[in-house]
């Protein structure tokens, strides 16, 4: 399992709250500073081998797909606003995080399922919503405003099937980091 240090988490978060902070939103801000310590140490994913099945998984991928974003946008001719690419490109999975209160990965306190199955944390039992679900939730709990654009891009994640360009990207860059076989790439 992939491990990182602390120096490692703090770069990463510094990174990603850097670019959400050029967004300029005091509502992503607000977010930021009030959930930043949850988020910096989220996994993204629960089983080995899963992209960001560890701690500080959930930061240090957002930020890589917001940059595989960043780039696939590009090279289609900047066919999206780059604020609203690194805005869904950033906070798509902060549903992964659990809910305002309750943290969706729990520590693996079983090591036959560590070991047997790769489960590196287990489901909070307690949460019964989709990730998509709950990001949706978090952002409207800081009063973060979608566009029809961004909404739709992140609707596309449920059913894997963009609903627009910027949905189009997302996808396509999800694609690229689920497939990257937990190959290390330099936030």
């Amino acid at each position: 399992m992939r491990e990182l240090t602390i120096d490692d988490i703090k770069k990463n978060w510094k990174v990603y709250s850097t670019i959400l902070t050029r967004l300029e939103d005091d509502n992503i801000n607000n977010l930021l500073e009030k959930l930043g310590q949850r988020l910096a140490l989220s996994p993204a994913n629960q089983i080995k081998g899963q992209y960001g099945a560890y701690l500080g998984g959930l930061v240090e991928t957002s930020t890589k797909l917001g940059k595989s974003m960043q780039a696939l946008n590009e090279f289609h001719g900047n066919a999206c606003d780059i604020k609203s690419v690194y805005k869904v490109g950033l906070l798509h999975d902060v549903g992964r995080l659990g809910t305002l209160t309750d943290e969706y990965f729990l520590q693996q306190d079983s090591d036959w399922h560590r070991e047997k199955l790769g489960h590196q944390f287990k489901i909070n039992p307690n949460i019964k919503t989709s990730h998509l679900q709950r990001t949706l939730f978090l952002l409207s709990q800081f009063q973060i405003v979608l566009s029809e654009e961004e909404f739709n891009a992140l609707l596309g994640l449920d059913d894997k099937e963009a609903k627009n360009q910027l949905g189009a990207i997302l996808l396509h860059a999800r694609n690229m980091l689920e497939n990257s076989n937990n190959v290390e790439y330099p936030v």
